[in-house]
């Protein structure tokens, strides 16, 4: 059954063949991808990646969610976006957004975000939700801190990125806190 989660502006809806441009254009700006901790270099990893959002779209129990973020109105592809839940702690989950450049800065982060915190906690069950960013993405982190989540600390320089040594800030929210801000 396809998921589809609404926000005031936007439809949040399973991945699709069709897809594949929208994938190819996230993946082709270097920009866009220079914080991103998932490697989609060529079109091969990019048929892949594309190929493992649909095939666990159709998993009955399901664990990731990777969505296309789409205008409600016009039905315009504005990002991709994923909620994976952690294999060795499934009370836990993941969320991920990337919107192209022209839907940057406009609100749509923050609604993907908190509707993806009530997907986790009200529909899931989720324990704890949280989010990561490189530590230069400052846009990515006060994204998180605006939705309420805490900041739980800094791996440092763990990992090559493509230009950089990678520095990961981590953002949690935990189910007591968001049943308390829903109050």
């Amino acid at each position: 059954m396809a998921l589809q989660l609404m926000t005031a502006r936007l439809i949040l809806e399973d991945l699709t063949e069709e897809d594949l441009p929208n994938i190819q254009k996230i993946a082709r700006n270097p920009d866009l991808m220079r914080y991103v901790l998932i490697w989609l270099e060529d079109d091969e990893q990019i048929a892949r990646f594309l190929q493992r959002g649909i095939e666990e779209a159709n998993k009955t129990d399901r664990t990731s969610f990777m969505l296309s973020a789409r205008v409600l109105e016009t039905g315009e592809f504005g990002g991709l976006t994923f909620l994976e839940i952690d294999p060795e702690i499934p009370t836990t989950g993941e969320v991920g957004i990337i919107l192209l450049p022209e839907y940057q800065a406009s609100g749509y982060g923050k609604e993907i975000l908190m509707k993806y915190m009530e997907f986790g906690f009200d529909t899931l069950s989720l324990h704890r939700v949280f989010g990561k960013c490189d530590a230069l993405n400052s846009a990515s982190a006060r994204l998180m801190e605006q939705c309420g989540m805490t900041y739980e600390g800094t791996i440092r320089e763990h990992v090559w990125l493509r230009d950089h040594w990678r520095s990961t800030r981590y953002y949690g929210m935990l189910a007591e806190e968001y049943a308390a801000r829903k109050k």
